[in-house]
């Protein structure tokens, strides 16, 4: 059985693309077994990665599973499925084993969970204690995400304020994704989805 994710990320540089496809390549092997590593497929924006998932969806093999994951950009108050027809009026095909997961409510959140890797990442000066409270990243709203993210690294020395292409990929490559899990339920299914490939 062949897995492929259609990820949200990467814009349209090849460049940025390729460290999107890194990033979430490396997040996905912490978990998966060895022998079943999904195939990352960057897609750009939200709507390009649920075209070429839908294409992929249609076309595929019986032996193969075709996954999208995209940011919720928003709370979610349902499956991921009815959550993405309510918000963008996406239309699915029958899925059968294919499968939709949420970033919630966006990439950064699961950034905010694993706040040693963050602080390691920036290598001193970074604003830990700045950072929200609570240990469930997805009640943070999608339009706080950045900013919070950019005040904590702002006065930090080798690597500046946090930026979605220069440092969002590599910060996903190092994110541990059962501290991630424990503070997203979101990230808990994909995680459990991969690490049982």
């Amino acid at each position: 059985m062949s897995v492929r994710i259609y990820v949200e990320g990467g814009g349209n540089n090849k460049d940025t693309l390729k460290r999107c496809n890194e990033g979430f390549a490396r997040y996905c092997q912490k978990i998966a077994p060895a022998n079943r590593r999904p195939r990352i497929v960057a897609c750009g924006g939200r709507q390009q990665a649920f075209d070429k998932f839908q294409i992929a969806v249609r076309n595929s093999e019986p032996d193969e599973i075709c996954v999208l994951l995209v940011d919720s950009e928003g709370p979610v108050h349902a499956a991921a499925i009815q959550h993405l027809r309510e918000r963008d009026g996406w239309q699915f095909p029958a899925l059968d084993r294919h499968r939709v997961f949420l970033m919630v409510q966006a990439m950064e959140a699961w950034f905010l969970a694993d706040r040693a890797t963050l602080a390691a990442f920036y290598n001193g000066g970074f604003l830990a204690n700045s950072l929200p409270g609570n240990t469930n990243i997805e009640s943070v709203e999608k339009d706080h995400l950045e900013p919070i993210l950019k005040h904590a690294s702002k006065p930090t020395a080798t690597k500046g304020e946090y930026h979605k292409t220069k440092h969002g990929f590599a910060l996903l490559e190092l994110v541990e994704p059962d501290i991630v899990g424990k503070a997203s339920s979101h990230a808990k299914l994909f995680n459990d989805f991969i690490r049982n490939l």
